[in-house]
């Protein structure tokens, strides 16, 4: 209990990145890494939805288990709030990536608004830890991150054929943050 305590934020990101490699692996000729989206890999109407969706529960409920562990502040409270999203966007799935006129709109506009309600939490999550460090070194670290996270977000939306890019560029600027940087 103390590993996962210490290390929560590590443990959840090398089980995400696990989960999602696994997704990769069994992915159909359909997905397109370059264009497609790690939600994607969980997609409504998609046959191995399953794998990223328990990726996504796994991340979030491990990050979010792991604050509680060490104790909740406002400190860690925009990175529970992220972590809590992650999960969510595991049980309301995306939109299907290939041509397929029936899904759920309802559960699709959720997993969106999950999504965007994670990024901007992580967002602030950065932006919190700016004012709880005193090492002028650490808070433009922090800055420097908070600046890529929000110029590949915005990338992200502008990049209709590269989003899969533009998106694992995001994950692994956030997941090198959230690892080496994150200081509840």
């Amino acid at each position: 209990m103390n590993f996962l305590k210490s290390n929560y934020n590590i443990i959840s990101t090398t089980f995400f990145v696990l989960f999602i490699f696994v997704a990769h692996v069994f992915s159909t000729n359909n997905y397109d890494w370059t264009k497609n989206t790690i939600s994607d890999l969980g997609a409504q109407c998609y046959d191995r939805k399953l794998i990223m969706q328990i990726g996504f529960l796994a991340f979030g409920l491990i990050l979010a288990i792991g604050i509680f562990l060490n104790g909740f502040t406002w400190q860690t409270a925009p990175i529970l709030i992220y972590g809590i999203c992650v999960a969510m966007t595991g049980i309301f799935c995306t939109k299907p990536f290939t041509d397929i006129d029936t899904y759920s709109t309802t559960q699709s506009t959720l997993h969106s608004t999950f999504a965007q309600v994670a990024g901007v939490a992580f967002s602030i999550g950065i932006l919190t830890q700016i004012f709880f460090t005193s090492d002028n070194i650490t808070k433009y670290i922090h800055l420097a991150f908070f600046v890529l996270v929000v110029g590949l977000s915005a990338i992200f939306g502008l990049l209709n054929n590269y989003q899969g890019i533009a998106q694992r560029l995001l994950y692994l600027i956030s997941f090198i943050w959230l690892i080496k940087y994150y200081k509840p």
